[in-house]
């Protein structure tokens, strides 16, 4: 029996659900509106056996456990618009042949004999197959466990929810399957469990809100840090920085066409901004009068080592950028002493530094102009952060960013032209890679209604699957708090 809080769980999921919803929960029954839940009563012992008898097969103890809480279920996250009820549950061959003779085919397997559980020679080897979480690679599927798959959801967005009975946990769990007509294979999961839990963390990430465990010792895949709510404040506050250098890192990590430099002084500005934001939010804290940041230097320690003579020893220097001003340096080896005396030299006390204006960008809107073809574009924003439509593979569009100037005062003479540099990475769901669509400085006059536009033209994406854009801009020329947005859903077909 499944010890896992399904009730807690389902509560909380269907609250945040429709609360991300708006105006769209009319659509809704009014009853569901009212109680804040989205599944239904639960399945009696006696409906769970005759789906079982039906079936011909005892369902795995997650699953069953889920049904006992609610006989279905409405929404989870954009792609999935409904689970089954056990009179609904299915075999994947019996509605959907004609997609599964086309993943078969896409696998190049089509006009293979399929062999069965009791095959010793599987198409995939256990040592790639039985690997879960982040280092699971969603191309490498048994597509011959499709015709013994269980289908548990309705096909939504060209997805489907599936059990396999073929890969079975020491707890009688069944293997569980995100089945999109977009990836190379499937996002597996050791149980149904597992793989709610991991959905349940991806409608937070598409909407943009921070993630709190229900169950935090449980594994998650595409996991993230577990914050506890009622730890000491010092625990949280890492906590807090720990999740935000490594949901910052994941797009930095693969970065295409960036110097090292360049990603270092990125990284650590929005690092900065998000995790003071992040503790923050969550904590109100009163830090001390005495003490204020006045100046912030970034030291990164470079090596290098000749492709021409590789038994040479390695070569080390030093960069030290200094944040406030932009002003950078670097140093033939890596000797602190040297640093010393630089750094204080850049140093302005407070008399001598002009208080700077507090300046703040504000992205407001993304757009994905088309094709002349396309009357209209697809728009992105902080009421609805989702593109709505598919882009095709290599189809060039371009990118349009909206953007604000929070406290720019167009009568200052030190306001009058501002440089900006924008950024725009695509991540790439299926395969976890990042590639740089956009990186232009701009030099521009103030503008009276310090709205600006960024265009980043000519994007194509070659590989098909969900993208997650990140879009951040920051000021050159003055201090200011960096525009960050993130669109969670781009497909590409």
């Amino acid at each position: 029996m499944s010890s896992f809080d399904w009730e807690s769980f389902l509560k909380r999921w269907s609250q945040e659900i429709l609360e991300s919803l708006g105006s769209d929960r009319n659509n809704l029954p009014p009853e569901v509106i009212e109680s804040g839940w989205l599944g239904y009563p639960g399945a009696t012992d006696e409906q769970i056996a005759q789906a079982e008898v039906r079936l011909g097969t005892q369902l795995p103890p997650s699953y069953r456990a889920f049904l006992e809480v609610t006989n279905g279920w409405r929404q989870t996250t954009p792609f999935i618009n409904k689970l089954w009820t056990t009179e609904e549950i299915e075999w994947f061959s019996v509605r959907n042949q004609s997609w599964l003779n086309a993943l078969l085919a896409r696998s190049e397997q089509a006009n293979a004999e399929f062999p069965n559980s009791s095959s010793p020679h599987p198409s995939i080897p256990d040592e790639e197959y039985l690997i879960y979480g982040r280092d699971q690679d969603c191309s490498k599927i048994r597509a011959e466990y499709l015709q013994t798959a269980l289908e548990i959801s309705q096909r939504g967005e060209a997805a489907i929810y599936l059990l396999n009975p073929q890969i079975v946990t020491e707890t009688g769990d069944w293997e569980a399957w995100f089945l999109g007509d977009w990836l190379p294979g499937a996002d597996r999961y050791r149980s149904f469990q597992e793989m709610m839990q991991a959905e349940y963390e991806n409608f937070l990430e598409l909407r943009d809100t921070p993630f709190q465990a229900i169950a935090p010792t449980t594994h998650l895949h595409r996991s993230k840090t577990l914050s506890d709510p009622n730890s000491e404040f010092a625990q949280s506050a890492s906590t807090a920085a720990a999740e935000t250098d490594s949901s910052l890192m994941e797009g930095l990590g693969k970065m295409d066409n960036l110097e090292q430099t360049d990603q270092l002084e990125t990284t650590e500005e929005l690092a900065q901004t998000k995790e003071l934001e992040t503790i923050e939010n969550s904590y109100p804290v009163t830090l001390p009068d005495e003490w204020r940041t006045s100046d912030s230097f970034i030291i990164e320690i470079q090596s290098h080592q000749g492709a021409a003579q590789p038994d040479q020893p390695t070569h080390q220097r030093a960069l030290v950028r200094h944040i406030e001003t932009g002003t950078s340096v670097t140093f033939p080896n890596l000797d602190a002493a040297i640093f010393q005396q630089w750094i204080p030299s850049q140093i302005k006390t407070a008399d001598d530094r002009a208080t700077p204006a507090s300046l703040k960008l504000e992205i407001m809107q993304l757009r994905v102009i088309r094709s002349p073809q396309f009357a209209t574009a697809m728009v992105a924003d902080s009421d609805y952060p989702l593109f709505g439509e598919a882009v095709e593979t290599s189809e060039p569009f371009t990118l349009e960013v909206l953007m604000r100037v929070i406290g720019a005062d167009p009568e200052k003479q030190e306001d009058r032209q501002l440089i900006y540099r924008a950024q725009c990475f695509a991540h790439h769901l299926p395969t976890q890679s990042d590639t740089c669509i956009g990186d232009i400085t701009i030099h521009t006059p103030v503008q009276a209604t310090s709205v600006y536009v960024v265009l980043f033209p000519e994007i194509r994406l070659q590989q098909p699957g969900i993208y997650r854009l990140k879009v951040w801009v920051t000021l050159q020329n003055a201090a200011a708090t960096p525009g960050y947005f993130k669109v969670p859903v781009l497909q590409v077909v």
